[in-house]
């Protein structure tokens, strides 16, 4: 993750904890579950943790967060684990440190993401296990949330774009060769579609303005009128499901 970016997650922690975490909570727990082997016990790497969602997935583990926004790792509930700040590309953990890495929506920020699943690889004595959006991922209320915010005097700012563009190994096959050029194993890589019944669209728009790209944009502005204005662009949508590629693998 860049400075900037790191920046931008790091002022937009509270937000993020009060809208992104209503989806990025349950994408944990489903990341989690497939798993294969109990996590009671072990030690787990929450990597580019966030808020926490991973970490409080991971119940019953000995888990320690690492992230490269300070901010983050601040934010959450009160009863985290032990975090450090670190970078995904050089981690400040000893090889095989721990017994599984769990790095939720993280891989798809690095410009090189063979190279994190290798770094998540060394400090893993077991596991590695990764979500990214896939391809086809969409819902309007990104449109209408963003729409929105241009109104307002928003721009997407040049890391969000670089992320996005890093979308291209959002199918199964690209996730396969990442984590093979990453040199941990792909046991087990799927297509899943994710759906979230009971967000309104409200919580949708909340969701979208709570995100780091446009967060600290919200809070300086009038953040009523901006919501006000994406549900009149939204309408009536129906609920959102999230595309999501999840990988378990296995360290060599």
């Amino acid at each position: 993750m860049s400075v900037t970016a790191a920046a931008a997650y790091s002022a937009g922690a509270t937000a993020w904890a009060a809208g992104p975490m209503r989806l990025y909570g349950p994408l944990a727990d489903e990341l989690v579950a497939r798993c294969p082997i109990d996590l009671g016990g072990r030690s787990v790497l929450d990597l580019g943790a966030g808020t926490g969602a991973a970490s409080i997935a991971a119940r019953g583990a000995r888990v320690v967060a690492v992230d490269t926004a300070i901010g983050m790792l601040l934010g959450g509930p009160p009863s985290r684990p032990p975090a450090v700040v670190g970078d995904a590309l050089a981690l400040p953990f000893r090889s095989g440190g721990f017994e599984v890495v769990i790095a939720a929506f993280v891989f798809n920020h690095l410009a090189e993401p063979a190279v994190g699943v290798r770094e998540a690889g060394r400090v893993a004595r077991e596991h590695v296990m990764a979500t990214i959006y896939a391809d086809d991922d969409d819902h309007p209320v990104k449109h209408a949330v963003d729409r929105a915010l241009v109104e307002a005097g928003w721009w997407s700012p040049g890391w969000y774009r670089d992320v996005i563009s890093r979308r291209s190994w959002g199918t199964i096959d690209a996730a396969t060769a990442t984590f093979d050029q990453g040199g941990v194993v792909p046991q087990r890589v799927e297509l899943v579609h994710v759906p979230f019944p009971d967000l309104g669209p409200r919580e949708l728009v909340r969701w979208r303005m709570g995100m780091a790209q446009c967060a600290a944009f919200v809070d300086a502005h009038d953040g009523r009128a901006i919501e006000t204005r994406a549900l009149q662009l939204l309408g009536d949508a129906g609920p959102v499901v999230r595309s999501v590629i999840f990988i378990t693998g296995r360290v060599q």
